[in-house]
């Protein structure tokens, strides 16, 4: 309640409330400390906190792709994850031997701060991901280049703990044969294990989810994995990272995992492990404040250089300043790894009480740093927001008409395919403006860390593949295909360039403004999320609403809302498409009209236009911008009809209303052999007539279609139309 405002993690709070439970504080009174910690209930509590630290790190292991991070890094992510390793590894090892005889005994054995050094001054990828993914940054510009300056130190940290698991052994026999023995493991799971996990995926049918035995299973084998390694000499957190790297990342096989147990490791046993740290640690263990202040010292300077050397690495590659200083916070980020590790060590006496304080309390200093100052800082959500009032808006009305008709489709599922697709043959490919359709289909980042935006592969006519799941790979194939089938047999000049992207629906928006922006859109189609809830049930169906939502407030352009009552199968031989549009005044109503006239052009397709004109009874009369509104309403509205005079495929109809009701019965004056209903979402006239309450929808609070769109899904009010489009 007090930290979380604060823009600090939950790992922190965690931390610090063991801490304040423990010795240090509250702990200190016996009988606090046996009510809250008895002695014969510790047992249960250490399982409990040693198998979420266990679990943590399978989950983590299994989202983690590196061959994608390897592929995707480029010659500055290298640079820079190099530069953020080696600047702190060589100041940390030169202070240690530097001031040795100042520093804790444990760190005066002298290999002991070689390996202090070289943990220090690594970069975990997890614990970046999962920091950004805390701050809602893991898709922005700055979110993808620290996720990819993390892969120097993450392609390391791997080697040092198996490295620190030899070194531990009595003799060398025992280093040989721990070394041995996690290689033998190693190449089993690799070898005999992933290939049983791909045959599961390949089993399961198209369309279903994996067995809950097999990840019962899967689970109950991280625990196993974790006994084998411990028995052969190694850590028992080795065996869960082990299986977790070869399990499949992402759907279906990823995604069920994280999703069936990360919740409750992340929510109820990580944190029991987080607060054990914090009970075991003890303030007064510190002892001589010159021993412990010097390692301090010593730390926050590997910290430093850490950010000089991504600091200078950024600058040169022409980074600006703000976004190398921001990369170099969030490249000192300390998570569970961190702890996990120290933990580690201070239980096998690696390192005594009081350099595993320093190391805990350094280490949550500098997430208590990083993590607010990232926060406040960078703020993607703000600049998109800004470069609303700063940067003139693409939108239908100021796209000529003798130029590229560029539109973003967002799809989530298979479901809306051909709805997008009528859609787009209505919108009038020709010669002179050809229709380029970016069709991106939406995939929650699930069972994975890193988000991915993949393109198709015209070249080799291939897509990526999600996974190695026969469904998922042919609902994606499905879906790309009809585009590109749609593309050849079009009536006109239709581009269409597919992309998946997987993303967290919380910051799945900033990319899709990114592309907008990007391209020069005018329009972004998304479904209407109560379309979805039928497919992905009522917890993905929230979030594809708030994304919805952040991509009308954020957007560069024009966002339409496709709410699908059907599908209607389209033939382009024999195209013919009914379109109603209700034009009562506003900025959208605009919209929907200018993209009326640019459907007007097409042979095969009807329109039916309802001029609505409000007459408001207000006292003092409008002011001076509803004025102006007015006058582009209706400047837009004849243009359009001097336009499209002699078509005969347009009919105009006119009526006059004074209340919310007579607005209503003109609507339901409509015929109902509509495919496609067009209206505006916001009307500030509409809101001067407030007789009565328009009809609503099932929805309530539902403001991604306005007071005309939410009136027109509902139950009581619904034509029969095939479609609704809300701009």
């Amino acid at each position: 309640m007090i930290l979380r405002p604060m823009r600090q993690s939950k790992f922190l709070c965690s931390v610090l409330g063991g801490i304040l439970l423990g010795p240090s504080f509250f702990g200190e009174n016996m009988k606090f400390r046996e009510k809250m910690f008895p002695p014969t209930e510790m047992g249960v509590f250490n399982s409990f906190s040693t198998l979420g630290a266990m679990f943590a790190l399978f989950f983590i292991a299994v989202k983690v792709d590196y061959k994608s991070m390897i592929t995707r890094a480029g010659r500055n992510s290298w640079v820079i994850g190099f530069s953020g390793t080696i600047f702190p590894w060589i100041t940390l090892l030169s202070l240690f031997y530097l001031y040795i005889d100042y520093l804790p005994p444990a760190l005066q054995i002298k290999i002991v701060p070689f390996f202090v050094a070289s943990f220090v001054s690594l970069t975990f990828f997890p614990v970046v991901a999962y920091s950004l993914d805390e701050l809602n940054i893991l898709t922005s510009e700055l979110g993808q280049l620290s996720l990819s300056a993390t892969i120097v130190s993450d392609l390391m940290q791997w080697f040092f703990v198996l490295l620190i698991a030899i070194f531990k052994q009595a003799n060398l026999e025992q280093a040989i044969e721990a070394f041995v023995s996690s290689f033998i493991l190693v190449l089993i799971s690799i070898y005999g294990i992933r290939p049983a996990l791909v045959s599961i995926i390949k089993k399961t049918p198209e369309g279903k989810l994996i067995d809950e035995t097999y990840v019962v299973l899967i689970l109950l084998g991280a625990l196993f994995m974790g006994f084998t390694t411990d028995f052969f000499g190694s850590s028992i957190l080795y065996g869960p990272i082990i299986l977790g790297f070869i399990v499949p990342d992402g759907p279906p096989l990823g995604s069920i995992l994280v999703e069936k147990g990360e919740c409750f490791v992340s929510e109820f046993l990580l944190p029991l492990f987080f607060v054990r740290v914090g009970y075991e640690l003890d303030v007064r263990a510190m002892g001589d404040l010159r021993t412990a202040f010097t390692f301090m010292a010593i730390l926050f300077a590997g910290y430093f250089a850490k950010f000089l050397g991504v600091f200078l690495a950024s600058l040169s590659f022409k980074l600006r300043p703000r976004t190398a200083f921001l990369l170099g916070l969030i490249m000192n980020n300390k998570g569970i790894i961190e702890i996990v590790i120290y933990f580690r060590w201070k239980r096998i006496k690696y390192i005594d009480e009081q350099t595993f304080a320093v190391l805990i309390f350094s280490s949550l200093a500098m997430t208590a740093i990083t993590a607010p100052f990232t926060g406040m800082l960078y703020k993607p959500r703000v600049r998109l927001a800004s470069s609303h009032k700063q940067i003139r808006l693409k939108t239908i009305q100021t796209t000529p008409r003798a130029s590229e008709f560029r539109v973003i489709t967002c799809l989530h599922n298979e479901e809306n395919v051909q709805s997008i697709i009528s859609l787009l043959e209505a919108s009038n490919p020709t010669e002179i403006s050809p229709i380029c359709a970016y069709v991106i289909h939406l995939v929650d980042l699930k069972g994975s860390s890193a988000p991915l935006l993949i393109p198709f592969n015209a070249k080799q006519k291939r897509i990526f593949k999600l996974s190695n799941s026969p469904s998922s790979n042919y609902i994606l194939h499905h879906i790309f295909t009809a585009f590109e089938n749609y593309s050849g047999n079009s009536t006109g000049p239709v581009i269409v360039r597919p992309f998946t992207m997987i993303a967290p629906y919380k910051s799945m928006h900033e990319n899709i403004c990114k592309i907008a922006q990007e391209k020069l859109a005018p329009l972004i189609i998304v479904p209407y999320h109560e379309n979805q809830r039928h497919v992905h049930g009522n917890r993905v169906t929230s979030l594809i609403r708030a994304f919805n939502t952040n991509l009308q407030t954020y957007a560069p352009c024009t966002v339409g809302i496709l709410v699908d009552g059907g599908t209607r199968q389209m033939n382009t031989s024999s195209f013919s498409y009914n379109v109603a549009v209700i034009f009562i005044g506003g900025e959208d109503d605009r919209e929907a009209l200018a993209y009326a006239e640019r459907m007007s052009g097409h042979v095969d397709v009807s329109l039916t236009i309802l001029r609505v004109s409000l007459r408001i009874k207000k006292q003092g009369g409008l002011d001076h911008r509803k004025k102006v509104e007015m006058l582009m309403d209706d400047a837009l509205y004849d243009e359009f009809k001097v336009k499209n005079i002699s078509n005969a495929c347009v009919v105009c109809r006119e009526v006059v209303a004074e209340s919310n009701a007579q607005v209503m019965d003109a609507i339901q004056s409509l015929e109902a052999n509509y495919d496609l209903v067009m209206v505006g979402r916001s009307r500030y006239q509409v809101m001067e007539l407030n007789d009565i309450e328009m009809p609503s929808s099932r929805s309530k609070n539902n403001e991604s279609l306005g007071l005309i769109g939410d009136a027109l899904v509902s139950s009581e009010f619904y034509q029969g139309w095939l479609s609704l489009l809300v701009l």
